[in-house]
């Protein structure tokens, strides 16, 4: 196949955290793989096949954010960090990912001093530098998936009432003149 994360998508290849955590129609949610840096970086990546958000269908525009936002919400509520950093790169897998990382004290490297040097910490766990526990891990994933299960994100998106300008008008008066 060739994209890691169509891999994914298409269950060719097992995310090694949970396998995936989280899908619908248009989204998947997985555990970032090796290197890891930051125990709990998830990513939501697009089922479609395509680099950025100008390639995007209206109904994938129209539910990136509201996923987005759900999924930060309970990462944030099954990690317990103070943020939740969002990152959407392309620049190693021409596949739209965001990258969504827990960020508190404890993932802050002391020498650097910042936190968006998460990145950075993936790139010392590469080298061997830096290691995370595979057990919190596979932990955060595992409260992650329970968590939407019980709470999956509330959105809706209907392509033919984003295609037909007087759809409200016409629904209106079917519910209430009809």
């Amino acid at each position: 196949m060739g994209c890691k994360k169509c891999e994914q998508v298409y269950k060719i290849s097992v995310p090694k955290y949970g396998g995936i955590l989280y899908e619908d129609e248009l989204w998947i949610v997985v555990h970032k793989g090796d290197p890891v840096g930051v125990e709990g970086h998830l990513q939501l990546v697009a089922k479609r096949h395509f680099q950025g958000p100008s390639d995007m269908t209206d109904a994938e525009a129209a539910t990136v954010g509201l996923i987005l936002r759900h999924c930060e919400h309970v990462l944030q509520q099954v990690t317990g960090a103070a943020n939740i950093y969002t990152a959407a790169l392309g620049s190693q897998y021409p596949h739209f990912h965001v990258h969504m990382v827990p960020v508190s004290k404890d993932t802050v490297m002391p020498e650097q001093g910042v936190e968006w040097d998460t990145f950075l910490q993936e790139k010392l766990a590469a080298d061997g530098k830096l290691s995370v526990s595979d057990p919190k891990c596979a932990e955060i994933a595992n409260k992650f998936k329970r968590q939407m299960m019980k709470t999956p994100p509330q959105y809706t998106y209907h392509e033919q009432s984003r295609a037909r300008p007087g759809w409200f008008v016409a629904w209106w008066h079917r519910l209430f003149l009809a």
